[in-house]
Order: structure tokens, then C-alpha cells, then sequence
């Protein structure tokens, strides 16, 4: 075949194939496996492959075929990638892989108990939580008490259906996404009129910022909040930038969002995966770092305000 120039047959062909399937094929050991049908490049581990796509995150840059993969991420130019996939292609036939769309069950909130009261002394004894914030979210939908273990429930919605659910036990120390929460609706408060988001790894966080708010007589509503749900430690891991799913998703939903200020943990995880998600965010958004200097998390911070502030009466 010549070089000078890509026939219109051997175009089609290659455009067949999917960068996941050119490594799956052809380099297999460059594919990470990140769960049930997820996997990262193992040289670059923000760029992803997911239901037939790739993304890289830290490069802002992604798409679907091979073609697109080789010039984007190999730097091939257009000839050259064109006849290199060819070439590939007429050795050794590729294995493709098909995606068929799974019929879903509709997502199901864990039940729940005749009452919130353990939940809400929980939260506002032990975790001093402003009553009035933990109210407004019950009233909303957004927050309960479990039947069977007695766990708070922090609900995310996709409109108007619950979507996401992050469950904390309060006797122990158990955390965990319920079954089948889609990530992209993470525990949030949105704002549509405000450009702020602030960013938190947990919902108790989410609600402690939105108290020490409160104790200084600003209106917590008028911001926007997303909690990441436990994303932290898996993106501080990675070498390269990468960008949460819920934050991602959030920032789509909501083009009115022009500042993100972060307050992940103080922790080694926290202050990593802050530094990893700006240099992406940087890119379109005002970023701003305020995660708590003197305490572990926003929680802990609120916690100490408020003891420090009955020994003084």
C-alpha cells in the first residue's frame, strides 16, 4: 500500500477500530484493569477506557477510535497512524469487542426507619451539626436513617429519582456507596444562581462547612456543594491528574459554576488528590486550596470551634 495516500476503504477499516480495542489486540499489557468494565493506560494512568471510549484526563483530551488514540496520545500524524493501524490490522484480524446495553434494575434506596432520631442526635451532638441543616436536608429527601443498621443515608438525585446513596454508620466506623449509586450524583446542594462550588470529600464535611457558615451569619444556601463520596484516595494514588466522576458531572450540570474552592482533608491523601484535580480544573475554572490547616477535616475544625466557644461563656 503507499504511503502517499490513505484510500478510502483502508480509512473505513481502521476507523472500525477502537483504541481499546488496538490495545487490547495488539499491546495488552499497556491495559489496567479499575474495575468490572474500566481500565487505565499503564503508562498513563489518568487516561481511561470505558464502554468503547478513552479520556485522558491530566491531557483534557479524548474519543473513540484508534486512529484518534495514536495521534493524541502516541503522536503519530494522520498518515502515519493510518498505515501503521493497516498494516496491524492485515497480520492479525482484531477480536472486537461489542457492548451490549444491559437492561437495568431501578435504583433503590436502602429502607428506611420508622424515624430519624438516632441519626440527627448523631449528627448534631456528636458531630455538632447546626439542627436547622440537618432538618432542611431530612425535609428534602436528601438525608435518613436506615432500617436495618441504622446508618445515615446521604441521597443524591437525578432530578427528580435518587441516584446515589453514601452510607455512614453511626456506631462504628463503617462508610460505603450503597449498590448501584451512579457516582455522577454524589451528595450535592446546588445553587443555580450562585458561581461558587465548594468541594468536600464526605457529606458530614459538606454539612459542617455549611454550619461554621452559619455561626458566622452567612447564608449557607447561597453557594453550591458537592461531596465526592471517597474518591480521594484512589486519585492521590495516580501519577497524572485525574478528574472525580462526581465533580466532573457536577460541573456539567451546572455551566453557572465559575470558582471551585476545595476542603479535602488535611492528610497526605487530601492535600495529593487537591493538587491532582486543580491542575485539570485550572484549565476552565477558578481554583481555589482552603482545605483546614489546623485540624484533620472541616469536621474536626467545626468540633473545636464550638468547644472553644462554650468555655468562653
Amino acid at each position: 500500500m503507499s504511503k502517499k495516500f490513505i484510500r478510502k476503504s483502508v480509512l473505513e477499516n481502521v476507523r472500525t477500530l477502537s483504541a481499546f480495542d488496538y490495545l487490547n489486540n495488539y499491546h495488552p499489557s499497556l491495559l489496567v484493569k479499575n474495575g468490572k468494565k474500566d481500565y487505565y493506560h499503564r503508562e498513563h494512568d489518568s487516561l481511561h477506557f470505558s464502554n468503547g471510549k478513552w479520556y485522558w484526563w491530566s491531557q483534557g483530551v479524548g474519543g473513540t477510535t484508534a486512529l484518534d488514540y495514536l495521534i493524541a496520545v502516541e503522536g503519530y500524524d494522520f498518515k502515519e497512524a493510518c498505515n501503521y493501524l493497516a498494516s496491524l490490522m492485515n497480520i492479525s484480524n482484531p477480536v472486537v469487542t461489542y457492548y451490549h446495553k444491559k437492561e437495568t434494575k431501578p435504583f433503590e434506596l436502602p429502607e428506611k426507619d420508622k424515624n430519624n432520631n438516632l441519626v440527627i442526635r448523631y449528627l448534631c451532638e456528636t458531630r455538632k451539626i447546626d439542627r436547622e441543616i440537618v432538618d432542611y436536608f431530612i425535609s428534602k429527601g436528601m438525608l435518613y436513617q436506615s432500617a436495618n443498621f441504622r446508618n445515615a443515608v446521604f441521597v443524591g438525585y437525578d432530578g427528580d429519582m435518587p441516584a446515589y446513596a453514601f452510607k455512614r454508620n453511626i456506631f462504628k466506623d463503617f462508610k460505603l456507596e450503597h449498590t448501584g449509586s451512579n457516582k455522577a450524583f454524589s451528595f450535592n446542594y446546588q445553587n443555580k444562581e450562585s458561581n461558587v462550588l465548594h468541594v468536600f470529600e464526605a457529606a458530614i464535611d459538606l454539612l459542617s462547612y455549611m454550619t461554621l457558615l452559619k455561626m458566622e451569619d452567612i447564608d449557607y444556601k447561597s453557594f453550591n456543594y458537592l461531596s465526592l463520596g471517597g474518591a480521594c484516595e484512589k486519585i492521590a494514588a495516580k501519577n497524572e491528574a485525574d478528574m472525580p466522576i462526581a465533580l466532573n458531572a457536577f460541573l456539567e450540570r451546572n455551566p453557572n459554576v465559575q470558582i471551585i474552592v476545595f476542603h479535602l482533608d488535611n492528610d497526605e491523601v487530601g492535600r495529593g488528590t487537591t493538587q491532582k484535580i486543580m491542575i485539570i480544573a485550572r484549565r476552565n475554572y477558578q481554583c481555589f486550596d482552603n482545605h483546614p490547616v489546623n485540624f484533620k477535616d472541616v469536621n474536626d475544625e467545626l468540633i473545636h470551634k464550638i468547644m472553644l466557644s462554650s468555655t468562653d461563656l
